[in-house]
């Protein structure tokens, strides 16, 4: 008798701590739908949720703070985000300059396909100058999206064109970008890699990069390493950006 109650205890405590390790195993930042660090930013939108990015961006002498506020309303059936650098430093001369980013931009994500995989995602796009620059710039973004396994696909198709043309605002501007994911693990820990093509008044500029993400409860860490203008003149730029999804604390918390 004593026997078969060790061996229930027993396998009692073991069923209750695989039910734990699987519950763990549940990734970390699954509700997390970011604009990130890397070339093409993450479509899938997090309805109902407040999400927060804040980063350091290093580009040769130039120090950034780029910043994202998401918000997606049950309302809205999509999100929308205001994207600002919050500093910007940077020494042309002998003396750093430091202030308040020079423009903010505004995109308002619709997921407009989602089947077998494949999301589609549409985005208006626009720019605010705000400092030194006059105008502005309008257009939009497509995002494919496609998951298989652990595989992940991204692109990003990029178009505006300026309100007001001048040396510092171009009349188009395109993007597109192409970036590989896949995770390791089952609790959000990622690698990416990707490419970039832009055409600016005519000019055209490649880059690639290199990049990882780290989970935590309700959102992620992720860095990146990133080779810009590889056929005009190439630069080294690095990126570190923490989200945090507000909207998931928020309701732990209740």
């Amino acid at each position: 008798m004593c026997a078969e109650l060790a061996l229930l205890l027993v396998l009692g405590f073991c069923r209750a701590d695989a039910q734990q390790q699987a519950t763990s195993s549940q990734p970390l930042n699954a509700a997390v739908s970011d604009f990130g660090v890397s070339f093409a930013f993450s479509p899938p939108i997090c309805a109902g949720c407040v999400e927060t990015e804040l980063g350091f961006q290093s580009l040769e002498d130039g120090r950034y703070a780029p910043a994202v506020i998401t918000v997606a309303p049950s309302w809205l059936h999509g999100d929308a985000s205001v994207l600002a650098n919050v500093l910007d430093s940077e020494a042309p001369g002998p003396r750093r300059i430091t202030h308040f980013g020079n423009r903010l931009d505004f995109a308002l994500r619709s997921k407009v396909l989602d089947h077998n995989g494949l999301v589609l995602t549409l985005a208006p796009w626009g720019t605010a100058l705000i400092r030194g620059i006059q105008g502005g710039r309008a257009g939009a973004a497509l995002l494919p999206q496609y998951t298989r396994g652990n595989n992940q696909f991204v692109a990003q198709f990029l178009l505006t064109e300026a309100i007001g043309v001048s040396a510092g605002n171009p009349r188009s501007d395109y993007i597109e970008a192409f970036d590989y994911t896949r995770p390791v693990g089952q609790r959000g820990y990622a690698f990416f890699a990707g490419f970039q093509h832009e055409v600016t008044a005519g000019e055209q500029t490649l880059g690639i990069e290199q990049g990882m993400i780290v989970p935590f409860r309700n959102g992620q860490v992720e860095l990146a390493a990133q080779q810009l203008t590889l056929n005009t003149d190439p630069g080294m730029q690095f990126q570190a950006r923490v989200i945090v999804n507000w909207g998931r604390v928020l309701a732990r918390r209740r």
